[in-house]
């Protein structure tokens, strides 16, 4: 018995949907593999080392300073835009607009 073109084209379209099926369900499974050995690596892993406190060790006085994040006062520069403009006359921190009384 010949297939007519209409059942060539159902059959077609089932074999494209199973091979489509098919890629997805090798994709998952590929990636649960992936995981998996992932998991795996990081449990045969040891945790990471910390380091112990010295519990005699003296304390710094600055820390931050030590670490480079806040200068230490004796080396804290003056920033000039911080400075007080010498030319200035009178307050500028009240609205121009009220006369005081």
């Amino acid at each position: 018995m010949a297939e007519t073109p209409r059942q060539q084209e159902g059959l077609q379209r089932v074999q494209i949907g199973l091979t489509g099926l098919a890629g997805v369900v090798l994709l998952v499974g590929l990636a649960n593999i992936v995981i998996d050995k992932a998991r795996m690596d990081d449990a045969v892993a040891p945790p990471p080392a910390v380091p112990t406190v010295d519990l005699n060790a003296v304390s710094p006085k600055e820390p931050l300073a030590e670490l480079g994040v806040q200068p230490a006062p004796e080396q804290a520069p003056i920033v000039p835009d911080l400075q007080p403009d010498p030319y200035l006359r009178k307050p500028m921190d009240r609205d121009p607009q009220v006369q005081p009384h």
